[in-house]
């Protein structure tokens, strides 16, 4: 059962409305109509409350959800998985479309419970931060009348001859070394008290807590809004400038300007892949070890640095961080017209679609092709790259025996004519065009190329040739700039030692009575309370006690 003192600081500590009304005839209550301004009020009261806030938590965490079970549109993940599973979901699938569940972390729903969870939390933290602050300032109350009343009480008899004023000061004393602020007064019989209390950091570490908490979401905002981050392929031999439209894809904040980026320079030396050779660990061609050598610099310096990556360690080049995640190979691709004329000549990024890096990947020819009639039109080529040319299987066609290219073939397909208005250098529209057979096979319109004995096809009626000219390996970097690193880092700190003190401090207060009993005998009381529940609060007073108890003077609770 509470004690009056207790009910009075909760009294005094509430922030909740207070509606005054009476009693009518019949014994009821009748309270009155809220207006607009009220109505706000009230409102504005519950979106502060600590409940709300704590729902508004558990609706986010509810929220976050379906971003960690369907695929995501985003530069961290594949966006074509996403596409993938609403195909294979013909009726759900367009409808979480339209609601968002494949952009979650960008979606109006999501947005909308953090921006209420961050006011919840702001209108939480402010007021209670102004009323710690009057309470620290404020003195220990008096020291209540009656404690006998107090969760925690001794009393006790001492006639050793000890004044009233010799034990306040040792009572005083005893509590200033246990760290109590201290407040004494007099009572008019003659008698006096002490008041003291202690644990204001509790409540310190409390609002730190909910400031970090609030510090992260702001981490994670500012982030959203002024961070970046995307995928680049670069060839071996390639370089890479900073520039927004040099990246594979993207994911800008609103507040990120794509020609203000950060700028450097990324220069891929050499990619070096292991994969495992023996057969009897069953992990065959798996990969065990991946290292990119790298130049870069940074813009307006003059010094070229070169370094080593590996996977989970990145480079930092004017604050933005560089992750090697992937690779794969760019076979070398050369067209030609019909007069011989090179058309195209260089590295196409094919993309790993089997097992032991089966790759597959395409080439969009706009300009200096001829169709049979001389007229100009498009030529594509769809590739297959077999880094070991493991021939035919029936159920999976072309395979490759090993990841590594040591004995590598490209299976070419080649279109001529509409290729379609596709927004992507990866991929074309080849239901328009015209399939050109390259074999003699009637059953078998592609064409293989090796590197030894076979590296040009020619293409039918005079059109032109296709040439397989070698390969080139490419390193995957996920490019990340992350401006909320420091305040995450900050808050985290925060959130540990606010839970620290929050948890480890107690607020106390315990109060000292000493008053006349006659034949120079006093009447010591000692008691305590606590603002929630403390199991060591006895353990506080009796220590307060036995400073002042004489030796051989028993206690009485």
């Amino acid at each position: 059962m509470a004690s009056p003192t207790e009910e009075m600081d909760a009294e005094s500590l509430s922030t909740a409305p207070r509606e005054d009304s009476g009693p009518v005839a019949d014994g009821s209550v009748t309270l009155p109509r809220l207006g607009r301004l009220e109505l706000l009020r009230w409102a504005w009261r519950q979106l502060t409350s600590m409940r709300v806030a704590l729902i508004l938590l558990f609706m986010l965490s509810l929220a976050a959800i379906p971003g960690s079970l369907l695929p995501q549109r985003s530069a961290n993940t594949d966006a074509s998985l996403a596409t993938k599973w609403i195909a294979d979901h013909r009726t759900l699938g367009p409808w979480l479309d339209r609601l968002q569940f494949f952009t979650v972390y960008k979606s109006v729903w999501f947005s909308s419970i953090y921006l209420l969870l961050f006011v919840s939390l702001i209108g939480c933290i402010i007021p209670r931060s102004w009323q710690h602050y009057k309470a620290v300032r404020k003195p220990p109350p008096a020291a209540p009348r009656n404690l006998a009343r107090m969760p925690a009480h001794y009393r006790w008899t001492d006639a050793s001859g000890t004044s009233v004023g010799t034990k306040l000061d040792t009572a005083e004393a005893v509590l200033r070394k246990k760290r109590f602020r201290v407040v004494r007064g007099t009572d008019a019989a003659g008698g006096g008290w002490v008041s003291a209390e202690r644990g204001y950091l509790r409540e310190v570490g409390n609002l730190v807590f909910h400031l970090s908490l609030v510090g992260v979401l702001a981490g994670f905002a500012v982030k959203g809004y002024f961070g970046y981050q995307g995928k680049v392929l670069v060839n071996e031999g390639e370089t890479f400038n900073n520039i927004g439209l040099r990246y594979d894809d993207r994911d800008f904040g609103g507040g990120v300007d794509p020609d203000g980026l950060p700028a450097f320079s990324l220069k891929l030396d050499r990619f070096d892949a292991r994969y495992e050779t023996s057969r009897k660990a069953g992990d065959y061609g798996q990969p065990r070890d991946f290292t990119a050598d790298v130049t870069y610099r940074a813009a307006g310096s003059a010094t070229e640095k070169h370094k080593t990556v590996k996977t989970n360690v990145p480079i930092t080049v004017n604050g933005v961080s560089l992750y090697l995640v992937s690779h794969g190979y760019s076979p070398v691709i050369t067209v030609r017209n019909s007069a011989g004329t090179v058309v195209y000549s260089g590295p196409v990024k094919y993309f790993e679609s089997g097992a032991m890096f089966k790759s597959s990947g395409m080439l969009r020819v706009n300009d200096g092709i001829k169709d049979k009639d001389g007229k100009a039109t498009e030529l594509g080529v769809d590739g297959t790259f077999l880094p070991v040319d493991g021939g035919m299987s029936p159920t999976m066609g072309p395979v490759s025996d090993f990841p590594a290219a040591y004995d590598p073939a490209l299976i070419v397909n080649v279109y001529i004519g509409d290729l379609g208005d596709v927004p992507s250098v990866y991929r074309f529209d080849e239901s328009k065009a015209q399939h050109l057979r390259l074999t003699a096979d009637k059953n078998n319109f592609a064409a293989k190329l090796n590197l030894v004995d076979n590296k040009t096809v020619q293409l039918p009626d005079g059109i032109g040739s296709v040439t397989f000219d070698g390969f080139k390996e490419y390193a995957q970097f996920d490019i990340n700039h992350d401006p909320s690193k420091t305040l995450v880092l900050v808050s985290a700190v925060g959130i540990v030692g606010g839970l620290v003190l929050s948890l480890g401090i107690r607020r106390r207060r315990v109060f000292v009575r000493v008053k006349p009993a006659g034949d120079e005998a006093i009447r010591v009381e000692v008691a305590g309370l606590a603002r929630a529940e403390d199991a060591r609060l006895r353990d506080e007073v009796r220590g307060v006690g036995r400073g002042l108890r004489p030796a051989k003077v028993g206690a009485q609770k």
